[in-house]
């Protein structure tokens, strides 16, 4: 049985009318050999099952998530821009547990940056992936399932684990990354090289601090979209970095030039008067020397940020804050209920000292949710959230639209709305 409530709104914020998604969809297929069900919320999957091994739990997921987009009548995603809408980009913060991937939305083309995600026997990132971009796809036809751009800011596997699956069923144009080829996600870098050496054309930018000036690095491979009207502009802040500065150690003593977070490509994007931050998985040492780059002028102040590491306590410092001045802010996470190794629960994300520091900075408030904060690794505890930070834990799915003058509307698949 399929139940799904679709509610226009409007908010006493902005004044604005958005589509309020809420609703569930629990088909139950029993089989002895199976025992598997599947709950749905909108863009949210979840599988679980305990008869199969963890290999063959992937494949049955994967059949049942697409058969279920295709035919269990889940809601559709937002309509392509029409002739009205040209003014219109979205951000789609997807949710694949504990793993990053965003898919930009524009009118005449559309970017992903990073493709997740978290594997366990509870969930397959790379099948919510998959589900969430046919449905995006058959809502844009005019795209013709094409990527502009895949964007993987650094090679870990919650980043890149679904990299295999995206060069399956989709065309990419071009790759940007940051050079980095070893690392928990290196099979996804290693099958983007494989996939551009096999498709002459494609075109491959390794991101590297050497070439990016004080108004950042663009070109056509970083910057691939040219829409009519308006058009907008991709621009990387920060890659690999070369050479050792002289970053202290860590918190818990590693070396802060090591590791592979603090090399992610961080992305900009202006769309008219509205702009969004993309951070990777950017940690103190990183964020403290990209603000020391740029300051507090315009290339770090956004309206929207994407919070680095998962909500991380390392990924989300005062000075950045600071510097970016978001109205909203996304932390791409799992839920805490998950309790295997590599998901929330296991990493504690994202921390509280990290949510709270995000809604004293964020300038916009949402409709009141309870929500789980880490405490430490493993350990969580409600807490009471108005302020405009959204969780793909919390929240679903999560669509920021944005106009040309700024304007911002907040959707999610669990139901909240903030315009």
């Amino acid at each position: 049985m399929f139940e799904a409530t679709l509610r226009w709104a409007t908010s006493a914020v902005g004044g604005a009318t958005g589509l309020a998604v809420g609703g569930a969809v629990h088909p139950t297929r029993s089989a002895r050999s199976a025992a598997a069900h599947i709950s749905v919320h909108a863009d949210e999957f979840i599988a679980a099952g305990a008869s199969y091994p963890l290999y063959a739990l992937g494949v049955i997921r994967r059949v049942l998530l697409v058969l279920l987009v295709g035919s269990c009548g889940a809601p559709p995603p937002l309509s392509p821009p029409q002739a009205t809408e040209q003014g219109v980009m979205r951000a789609h913060f997807i949710d694949v547990g504990q793993g990053d991937a965003t898919l930009l939305e524009f009118p005449c083309g559309a970017v992903l940056v990073d493709t997740g995600g978290e594997q366990n026997a509870e969930l397959d990132s790379d099948a919510l992936l998959v589900a969430y971009l046919d449905r995006f796809f058959a809502g844009r036809p005019d795209l013709r399932s094409t990527l502009s751009a895949l964007v993987l800011s650094h090679p870990h596997a919650d980043h890149t684990h679904g990299v295999g699956a995206v060069l399956e069923r989709y065309a990419v144009k071009a790759f940007v990354d940051d050079g980095l080829t070893t690392g928990s996600g290196r099979a996804g870098v290693a099958a983007v090289r494989a996939f551009a050496a096999a498709h002459p054309g494609t075109r491959l930018r390794e991101v590297s601090n050497d070439d990016i000036g004080p108004e950042g690095m663009t070109d056509d491979v970083i910057d691939p979209v040219r829409c009519d009207g308006v058009d907008p502009h991709l621009t990387a802040l920060w890659g690999r970095v070369p050479v050792d500065p002289g970053w202290k150690s860590d918190a818990h003593g590693r070396s802060s030039f090591e590791n592979a977070n603090n090399h992610s490509v961080v992305l900009r994007v202006d769309f008219g008067r509205a702009s969004f931050l993309l951070t990777g998985d950017l940690e103190v040492a990183a964020q403290e020397a990209m603000v020391a780059k740029y300051g507090r002028g315009r290339m770090l102040d956004v309206d929207v940020l994407k919070v680095a590491h998962h909500g991380s306590y390392n990924g989300t410092t005062e000075a950045l804050l600071a510097a970016s001045t978001p109205e909203v802010a996304v932390i791409p996470m799992g839920p805490s209920e998950r309790r295997h190794a590599f998901t929330a629960w296991k990493f504690g994300h994202p921390r509280r000292v990290a949510v709270e520091r995000l809604a004293r900075a964020v300038r916009r408030r949402r409709p009141p949710l309870d929500v789980e904060v880490a405490d430490g690794v493993s350990a969580f505890s409600a807490l009471r959230l108005d302020a405009a930070v959204y969780a793909t834990g919390w929240d679903g799915t999560v669509i920021v639209e944005a106009n040309a003058n700024g304007e911002l509307a907040v959707r999610t698949s669990r139901g909240k709305l903030n315009d």
